[in-house]
Parts: C-alpha cells; structure tokens; sequence
C-alpha cells in the first residue's frame, strides 16, 4: 500500500539523498518502509513528490491520518494522500450529477426505557443458550426481550459474554466473529466492524479507526491475562487511550488522531486510569534503574503534571478513584529491604483541592479489600491475617466529627465473615460480602447508624451487584462460560433482595454465566437540584405510595377477574357435563331393565337400633 507525499523541497541531484533520508526517517516513525521513489523532472531536479511504500495497509493509513499537513520547515507542509485515492479522484466524472437525496428516516429512540411509568431497571441474564432481559419490580419480574427474532431465523442472540455500554444505551453481545450492538425498545442490531479493535461512531456507525488486535501485555512486554480491551475512555468522551512502552497514547475523539500528534511520556508506565468526572489520568510505574516508583496526575490537554509522588520499596500499587473524582486512593503494598516482609500504605490524594495534598495510611495488617462511598467522603476496607474471620474499618476523609479535615478511623467490626465490600450506589449501606472460602455470607450494614440490618446467606456466591436506584441487590452464582463442568452447576442461579435484606426473589438456573444490571445515564440535575430533591423527597412520596395503592388495586383487580373466569369455566363445564348426563339418562335405565338408581323411591329405608357400651366405671362406696 503507497501513499503519495506532496509539498516537499525541489533539489537537485546533490541533495537528493539527503531529502530521501530524511523522508524515510519521518515515515518510518508509522510503520515499515518498503521503498520511496522521489521522481525526477526534466530539469535535473525533483518534482516535489514522492511515493511510501508500506508492508500494510494500516501503516498508510496511520500515515495519511498522522503526517498530513506535517510542517518540515517554515516554507514547506507535507500533504499526504493514499495512491488508490488519487486515481479515484482522476477517475471523477467532469459532468456533475446530483445525489440522490434519501428519505428522512426518523432515528429510532434508544431511551425508551427510561420512559416506563414505574421507573423500573432492567437486567440482563446468559444461561444455557439463552440470553434474556427483564424489569424488576419488587421481585416481580416481566420479560421484555429474549432473541425471539433471532430464534424464528435459527440462531442464537448470543454466543458468549454480554456487557452493557457505560450508559445503558446499547447491549454488547460477544460472538466469535466479534461484537454485536443492539439498542432501541426492540433491540435492533446497529452495524459493526469486523476483527480486531474497531472505535464506532454509534450515532451514525461509521468506522473512526482500527487497530490490530494484538494481547495486552504488561511493562515488561508480558501477556496479561483478563483484559478485554486495551482502551480505557474519559468521563466526558473527549479522549480514548491506550498504554504502550514508556508511553500513554491519546486520541481526540471523534476524529481518533493522536493528541498533539505525539504520545504521553511516561516512563516505566504499568497501568493507568481516568478520573470519573475530569480529564485527568493517573499512572503508576514501578521502581527500575535506581529510579524510586512514582504515581503520577496529569491534567489534559495541556498535559501539566498535576501531582507526582515517589515511592520507595514497591511491590505492587493499585489505583481507586472515588466515583465523584475527589479523591484517589493508591494502596502501595510495600516490602522491606530483605524483601522478606511485606505491609501496605494507603496513599490518599485529595484531587480537587489545591496543590493536591497527599496524606498517607499505613496499616499493619493484610489488606483484603477496599471501597469508596459513592457518595460521601468515607471509605471501608477488609484486613487481617485469617481468611475466614476478618476485621472491617470504616473511614472518613473529611474527620468525621473533628473540625480539620484529615483521614479519621470511624470504627472498626472484628470478626466479619467478610472478603468484599459492596456500597450502595446512593452511599451509607453496605453489603459486607463473604465470597470466595466464606461461602456466601451477606450482611447489610448500616455504615452511619453502625449497626447490622440483617445478615443472610446465598451459598457459593460468586457475584453481588446492586441496582442503579440503590433499591436492590442481586446476588448470583455464575460458573465459566468455557468450563461445561463447574463444582457450583447445582447452585447456580441468582437472588435478589431489598437494600434491608429482605429476599424478594430466588432463581435457579442451570449454566448460569452472568447476572447484569442495566446502568442509567448520568442525572442531568446539579448537585443544588439533586439535594433539593432529597430535601423534599417527602413530597413526592405521596405520588409514589398512591402509585403503589393503584397497582396493588390493579393486581387484586386481576386476581379477582382470574378468580371469576376460572369459576365461570367450571360452572360452564358443569352444565354441559349435567345436559350430557340427562340426555343419556333415558339410555342409561334402559340398560338397567328400568331400575332408576337415582329415583329415592327405588330405595327401601330400613332402621335397626344397636346398643353399644361405651364406658364401664366401678367405684366402691363405704358403708
């Protein structure tokens, strides 16, 4: 694949090699040169074209996308444009001919959902060969789509795994032949792209860019394992990125160009995340060549390093963003110099507040598990040194009731059957989560009244997840999509409860591989309306509470119809089976030489009188 390259200087002969050196070096940054051939006039000196040479497609692309409009100096821009396009062009008509203008057709609404009456969610199951999507009302559920189109053509909705996008819009079904959209009120298949990773516009689906679809690897070139998808997104769409050797790459949305034309650099790079809420990318890399580990902020696009911090002994870091971006936790697992023992640190970072300061957290003990409050400045982890029984502390950024602002342990529950941590998306309960060797141990906990709603068990448990109201927990236990045989087939299935622990539905399901629930958009409210909404939430009881009076009359109403047509069946059954006994009544004697064993007076009544002692009692008297 060749693209051609104009705009360059006119040399001649004597700077001819240097020019092509120089051409070389700049598209042999995009991929693999196979030749260029710089043309010659007939004046002795080149033209001022040139023509690349790649060993693939991709690599010119890369090329067209990255290089156009490339300044080599103040007097020359390159302008590049793949061969094939330059013959199309060539082939252009001279007489100009009008498009067809297509009918408007009106886009199909892809939020119906959010419509319904009883502000229901929605979640997705894959079992068996089935993929289905229900509303959930208070453990009521109603089928809303489960591939019957699919079925009437002979195929099957899904093959593999199936995964919501961030805002509930569209549902991502997995095939070996690669990934399927499907979005609107009767889940309509949005056109795709083939193999590899493909960034679509789903607005119009239109391919932005496409890469090989190589392993992730780590830092140090190894395959890691689990990772669906090297990109990670920003909170605002702007910018997609993914990690490569001692880079960041950026790219601008829609266009997919590399920021700045040029990656982030980042030294060592393990992995990465975004905030939630702001352009900003945090990034840790381990310690190599006398050079401490570091976590870095950077702001985009300006690329301004917001925060560093060093790190010194480091065997591993992970990152946490509180949901609302104030906040990222790094928990350092540290050893020590013999490298024998091992202990670990909080590293808070307040990210919203001037200068960024960093408070660090040491913690003597093993750390298991660790959870920001969605909503709220608290956070809760699980350590110890057992694995059945483990402590849980709750702490508060803010100091709790102290007036300074600085991490404060609230209190700490000894003793807890507890491995994960689940809070509710509206923040204070918690779901204190016993998986794994604890065998599926749940307690609801109160985080602000420090007491225990209730503690229940779902036994095996391999996943908990709440709804996006914060109304409902799912409990689950799903087995390998590709293991046909699993220790926990017996138990598979999933349980919903209340935010209480109250159980409202309990199903099993044999091959059950996943339980989801289907995400809101973000709320277009500000934080002044949302609280007033809070604030006056009273209010709008009253409107819920006469909806909820209204459906239970509706049920009661359908039950009692049901009742009625069941009764009214019978009653008609009744009849025509006794019209059907009449008729044949006069048969029926006959049969009998006229003995009518209905007729009372056929009958002779006969009474006997029988004397039955019940009961015999002796007492002696004294005279």
């Amino acid at each position: 694949m060749a693209v051609v390259v104009g705009g360059l200087p006119v040399v001649d002969e004597a700077k001819h090699g240097k020019l092509l050196n120089v051409v070389k070096k700049i598209f042999g940054q995009v991929g693999t040169v196979v030749d260029i051939h710089m043309p010659f006039g007939a004046n002795g000196k080149t033209t001022g074209f040139a023509f690349v040479e790649y060993e693939q497609e991709a690599h010119a692309n890369d090329a067209v996308r990255t290089i156009n409009n490339f300044a080599l100096d103040k007097r020359h821009t390159m302008l590049v444009n793949k061969y094939e396009d330059i013959e199309r062009y060539q082939k252009t008509p001279t007489e100009f001919v009008p498009p067809k203008v297509e009918k408007f057709v009106e886009p199909k609404n892809l939020k119906t959902w959010l419509m319904d009456p009883a502000r229901r969610d929605m979640f997705v199951l894959r079992h068996g060969s089935e993929t289905e999507i229900f509303w959930s009302d208070k453990g009521e559920l109603e089928l809303d789509y489960a591939g019957d189109r699919e079925k009437k053509n002979g195929k099957q909705w899904c093959s593999q795994y199936v995964l919501w996008s961030p805002q509930g819009t569209y549902l991502a079904t997995f095939h070996p032949q690669g990934i399927a959209l499907w979005g609107g009120d009767k889940y309509e298949k949005r056109d795709g792209a083939g193999v590899g990773y493909h960034h679509l516009d789903v607005k119009t689906s239109k391919m932005l860019r496409a890469f090989p679809a190589g392993k992730p690897t780590g830092a140090k070139g190894e395959v890691v394992q689990g990772l669906m998808t090297p990109f990670k997104w920003s909170a605002d769409d702007k910018y997609v990125a993914r990690r490569g050797k001692d880079v960041i790459s950026i790219y601008e949305l829609p266009s997919m160009k590399l920021l700045e034309k040029k990656s982030l650099r980042a030294e060592g790079v393990h992995d990465f995340f975004w905030s939630p809420t702001d352009p900003i990318l945090a990034y840790w890399a381990p310690e190599g060549n006398n050079v401490p580990a570091r976590v870095s902020l950077v702001e985009l696009p300006s690329r301004r390093e917001v925060r560093q911090k060093n790190l010194f002994n480091v065997s591993d870091c992970k990152l946490h963003w509180h949901p609302n971006g104030t906040f990222l936790c790094v928990k350092v697992t540290r050893h020590s110099k013999s490298k024998k023992t091992m202990y670990t640190n909080f590293e808070l970072f307040r990210v919203q507040e001037q200068l960024v300061p960093v408070e660090m957290l040491e913690v003597k003990e093993n750390i298991v598990a660790f959870a920001w409050e969605p909503k709220g400045t608290r956070f809760a982890t699980v350590h110890g040194e057992g694995q059945q029984r483990l402590n849980v502390s709750f702490y508060d950024m803010d100091g709790g009731n102290k007036a300074a602002k600085e991490v404060t342990l609230l209190y700490t529950l000894k003793d807890k059957a507890c491995s994960h941590l689940y809070w509710s998306p509206l923040g204070n309960n918690i779901v204190l989560a016993g998986l794994g060797e604890i065998n599926g141990q749940l307690e609801f906990w109160d985080a602000t009244e420090q007491q225990s709603i209730t503690v229940q068990e779902h036994f095996k448990c391999t996943h908990v997840e709440w709804d996006p109201s914060g109304r409902v927990v799912a409990t689950a236990v799903c087995q390998p999509l590709d293991n046909s045989y699993y220790k926990f087939t017996m138990d598979n299935g999933y349980t919903l409860w209340t935010f209480q622990g109250k159980q409202l539905l309990e199903e099993k399901k044999d091959a059950f591989y996943q339980f989801l629930w289907r995400p809101r958009p973000r709320t277009l409210l500000s934080e002044k309306e949302y609280n007033n909404v809070v604030k006056n939430l009273k209010k709008f009881e009253k409107r819920f509470d006469q909806m909820d009076r209204l459906k239970e009359r509706e049920r009661l109403a359908a039950e009692k119809a049901e009742r009625n047509r069941k009764e009214q069946e019978f009653q008609e059954l009744l009849q025509k089976r006794l019209a059907t006994a009449a008729a044949r009544r006069a048969e029926y004697i006959a049969l009998l030489d006229g003995y009518d064993s209905e007729d009372e007076s056929e009958y002779i009544v006969q009474s006997h009188t029988y004397d039955d002692v019940l009961e015999v009692k002796e007492e002696v008297m004294r005279k």
